[in-house]
C-alpha cells in the first residue's frame, strides 16, 4: 500500500505520545507549503510539504512534525539570534532529535544522530558543533595551502575558469568553493521580473571615453535604472553567496545602472553604491544579529524602481506593504504583504529549466 500523509492523523499520533502538547497544537498554525523540505517552522507556524512527507512512513512523519513543535516550544528561533545560523539549526535539531527518540518517537531511517545531545542544551551543542566546524575549516585551509605550494599554476587556472563559484577578494579570506543553490537560474528568472523597469527612453550622453585619439560619443539609456538591494546578514547566509547574488544582479542591469546595496539584521546599516567588480569584492558586509523585515522594507528609498530582498526568510514578515522582489535561499515559505517571491532551489530539487516562482 502506498504511504499517505494525513495531517490530522499525524497530529493524533503525536498526541498519543505527548498529550501535553494539546494546547500547543491549538495555537500553532499548520501550513502545507511546496517550499518546505519536508518541514520547517517559524514562531507560530509549522510548515510541511505533503508531497515530500509521503516519502516517509507514518511514524517518521509524526517525528518530523513533532520536531517542529518542539523547536517552537523551546523558542529556538529567538534563542539563536547572533549565532551562526547553520550551526545553530544543526545544534537545535541534534538536541530535539534525541529528546524525541527518548520520548518514543520513531525517526526516519536516514537520520543523522548525535547520541550525546540528549543531555545537552542547544547552546552547549552549538559550542561543540561550532568548534568542530572551525577545526574542519582550519584543516581545509591547511590542505588548500599545501595544494597551492605544490601546484600554484594549475590552481590559478582552475580558479579563473570557475570564478563564479569562488569567494571574493576580502583581505585574508580563504578562497573556497561555495555550494550553488540554483542561484544562477534564480538570477536569470529575476531578469524577467526586472524587464519592465528597464524599458527606458534613450538620449545622447556627453562623451566620456577616447579611442584611437578620437572622442567617442556613447549612446546610453537616460534616465538610468536605479536598483536597491537589501542583504539579510543575520549570520545565516554565507558572504560568498551574498556577493555572488549582488554580482548576478549587477550583470543583468545596464552598464550605467545605479545599484545600491544595504545590509540588515535587526538594524539597517546604510547603502553602498556598486559600480564595478572591485566594489562587489570590497563590499562591507555588516550585521550578525536577528532579522527584522519591517526595518528592512522601511530602508528602501523612493528613488528605486527595483527593490530586492535577499534572505533565508527566517523571520516574521513585515506589516508594511512593499513592492519588492524577495529571493529566498532556504526552504522557509514566506508570504510578504505585496511583492513577488522567488525561491532559490538547490540543483537536485529543480527540473532542468525550472525557476521556482511564487507570485504573491
Amino acid at each position: 500500500m502506498d504511504i499517505h500523509f494525513d495531517l490530522n492523523e499525524t497530529q493524533s499520533n503525536i498526541l498519543e505520545k505527548c498529550p501535553e502538547w494539546h494546547d500547543l497544537m491549538n495555537v500553532i498554525e499548520f501550513k502545507n507549503s511546496p517550499a518546505a523540505d519536508p518541514v520547517g517552522y517559524s514562531d507560530k507556524t509549522v510548515y510541511y510539504n505533503s508531497r515530500k512527507m509521503r516519502q516517509f512512513p507514518q511514524d517518521a512523519q509524526a517525528f518530523l512534525i513533532a520536531g517542529q513543535l518542539m523547536h517552537i516550544q523551546l523558542a529556538h528561533g529567538r534563542r539563536g539570534r547572533g549565532l551562526d545560523r547553520r550551526v545553530w539549526d544543526d545544534a537545535c535539531t541534534a538536541v530535539v532529535n534525541e529528546l524525541l527518540i527518548a520520548d518514543g518517537f520513531e525517526p526516519p531511517a536516514s537520520l543523522k544522530r548525535h547520541k550525546d545531545a540528549w543531555r545537552l542544551s542547544a547552546e552547549e551543542m552549538y559550542k561543540i558543533l561550532y568548534e568542530e566546524a572551525e577545526e574542519e575549516e582550519q584543516e581545509f585551509a591547511e590542505e588548500e595551502q599545501s595544494d597551492n605550494e605544490t601546484d600554484k599554476t594549475d590552481l590559478v587556472v582552475q580558479r579563473r575558469n570557475d570564478k563564479t563559484k569562488q569567494a571574493g577578494d576580502l583581505q585574508g579570506a580563504q578562497v573556497r568553493d561555495i555550494e550553488d543553490p540554483g542561484l544562477a537560474r534564480a538570477v536569470a528568472g529575476l531578469a524577467d521580473l526586472l524587464e519592465p523597469s528597464l524599458q527606458l527612453d534613450y538620449d545622447w550622453f556627453p562623451a566620456d571615453r577616447i579611442r584611437d585619439g578620437i572622442l567617442i560619443e556613447q549612446f546610453k539609456p537616460y534616465p538610468v535604472p536605479h536598483a536597491e538591494i537589501l542583504l539579510d546578514t543575520s549570520a545565516s547566509i554565507d558572504e560568498d553567496l551574498l556577493r555572488a547574488f549582488v554580482r548576478g544582479v549587477k550583470e543583468i542591469l545596464r552598464e550605467d545602472a545605479v545599484v545600491r546595496v544595504g545590509c540588515f539584521d535587526t538594524e539597517f546599516y546604510g547603502f553602498q553604491e556598486i559600480h564595478s567588480e572591485k566594489d562587489i569584492s570590497t563590499l562591507e558586509i555588516k550585521g550578525a544579529g536577528g532579522t527584522n523585515f519591517e526595518t528592512a522594507v522601511k530602508a528602501f528609498t523612493g528613488d528605486a524602481e527595483t527593490k530586492i530582498v535577499f534572505t533565508d526568510g527566517y523571520a516574521d514578515m513585515p506589516n508594511t506593504r512593499c513592492d519588492a522582489i524577495w529571493l529566498v535561499y532556504s526552504d522557509m515559505p514566506v508570504d510578504p504583504p505585496g511583492g513577488r517571491v522567488i525561491y532559490v532551489k538547490k540543483p537536485e530539487e529543480m527540473n532542468k529549466y525550472e525557476v521556482d516562482f511564487l507570485i504573491t
